[in-house]
């Protein structure tokens, strides 16, 4: 008899899953979602007129990366009309543009020390002890200016916040040397946008809706909204789930694709019986960070085409200011949310608006912040940085994410730490299935966490339900 197979979680990877499953005659399947809309962290939405995302947003790279790969043949994709790196505007804190040949320099030095996996193999200690010695002595090498090396230590510090944009810590020295050179990027542009139509595009090609509609698989047949899992039983030879509220289903697979913070924050109450020992190290130790986006849309575009991106440079003296002149808002260890607003970029997908990402300690606390106190803290910032160089105008209207303080997400993006390291938590074991008494996967699990080097990008997430289903294929197809 054909197998009853349910999916917790309608992102990529539960989609993935489902499609994969269906192309190859599983028809008895059911995706559970919990948000009232399918996509999981790829969420593209009309703002002013334009579709933007407010989840993942660009392709990074080419060779090796499914989503591409899909689309490719399709001309669905176009390369960022944002520069490539490096490309940073960088202001100071008098409204003036730091001089753009020597951040340039100063930028692609910083990139190289990030990306010299070899150096950085030979230090012992944390990523932070390596970066800051082998830039500073790179710096040396080709500065000696006394305006040149304040200048450097301005963009260092302004690095240390973009690396925590792509590794979501808290902290900057939660990274450790060879953490940092876990995940594997694909070759390629890495900024390839969706034409104005937005990541959501991808649901549309998984499903077979585009390029033809009469292929469409039949996923939102199979799909209910606004079903939260509560609880698994698992010891049997099938599973029981029960959701929030209070509807019951019966399955002879269940494949889990929540977030790793989502299982951090259920899984006690959740599974029947207990995970084992190896999950629950995996699920504890495997870190989700919080990166949240803040959209202005403007009367009009108050910025030149030359400018691209508007990156903050500033001291500690100037950090200490900060407190005492924008006290709104949270403040984690004396220090300002607003330091972790370290730039604001122009997109493509809408002419008239800026976009900009909030992370570190106080990305979650933003999130709960009212619109008015975000909007108000952004203005200080561009006007502080910018104003004396452009007319400023107010925003006519904001849009925001706000993935860590959303109980069904918790979080942005899985990255590795030295704390992972040393607690030896994997994406292998977390992707482990549980077996039954007689060997059978009952509860299986996918999403961008248990992806062993491509957490944190939609292509890894789709490559784990693709691996879930084929799993279950393959068990089908041995029977």
């Amino acid at each position: 008899m054909e197998p009853k197979i349910l999916i917790v979680g309608a992102g990529v990877s539960g989609i993935a899953a489902a499609t994969k499953l269906l192309e190859n005659g599983f028809s008895d399947i059911i995706i559970l979602e919990a948000e009232n809309r399918v996509g999981g962290r790829v969420c593209s939405v009309e703002f002013e007129g334009r579709i933007v995302d407010i989840g993942a947003q660009w392709v990074h790279g080419e060779k090796g990366n499914i989503v591409y790969e899909m689309v490719n043949d399709l001309d669905l994709l176009s390369p960022s009309k944002l520069p490539q790196d490096p490309a940073m505007m960088f202001f100071l804190l008098d409204g003036t543009l730091a001089n753009k040949d020597i951040t340039d320099k100063l930028f692609a030095i910083a990139m190289g020390v990030k990306d010299d996996q070899v150096t950085a193999s030979k230090y012992k200690g944390s990523f932070a002890d390596y970066f800051s010695s082998e830039y500073n002595k790179r710096v040396q090498e080709q500065f000696s200016q006394l305006d040149e090396l304040s200048l450097a230590s301005l963009v260092e510090e302004w690095f240390k916040k973009f690396m925590v944009l792509l590794n979501p810590a808290e902290y900057w020295d939660e990274l450790s040397t060879t953490s940092h050179y876990v995940f594997k990027p694909c070759e390629g542009d890495q900024m390839l946008g969706w034409r104005n139509k937005g990541y959501k595009t991808i649901i549309d090609v998984m499903t077979k809706k585009i390029p033809d509609p009469s292929k469409q698989l039949p996923i939102e047949d199979k799909t209910l909204l606004n079903k939260e899992v509560n609880k698994i039983i698992w010891n049997q030879d099938q599973a029981t789930i029960k959701c929030s509220d209070g509807s019951i289903y019966e399955a002879d697979h269940v494949i889990i694709t929540v977030s790793v913070n989502v299982l951090k924050d259920t899984y006690k109450k959740m599974f029947i019986p207990a995970l084992p020992e190896y999950k629950i190290n995996s699920i504890q130790n495997i870190p989700m960070g919080t990166v949240n986006k803040i959209l202005l849309k403007f009367p009009n575009k108050w910025w030149p085409d030359t400018i691209k991106d508007i990156s903050f440079l500033w001291s500690e003296d100037q950090r200490e200011e900060l407190v005492k002149e924008f006290p709104h808002g949270p403040i984690v260890n004396g220090r300002s949310w607003l330091e972790n607003l370290f730039s604001f970029i122009a997109i493509d997908s809408h002419p008239n608006v800026l976009l900009g990402w909030i992370n570190g300690p106080t990305a979650k606390l933003v999130g709960l912040l009212p619109d008015e106190i975000v909007i108000k803290g952004a203005m200080y910032m561009l006007r502080k940085f910018a104003g004396h160089l452009y007319d400023i105008p107010e925003p006519d209207s904001i849009l925001r994410s706000r993935w860590g303080s959303n109980s069904h997400f918790r979080g942005s993006y899985v990255y590795v730490n030295s704390d992972m390291e040393k607690r030896k938590a994997s994406a292998e074991d977390l992707s482990k299935p549980l077996l039954s008494d007689n060997g059978k996967p009952v509860v299986l699990f996918a999403g961008e966490a248990t992806h062993r080097c491509l957490f944190s990008t939609v292509n890894g997430a789709m490559e784990t339900g693709y691996r879930e289903a084929d799993r279950l294929i393959t068990l089908y197809n041995d029977k």
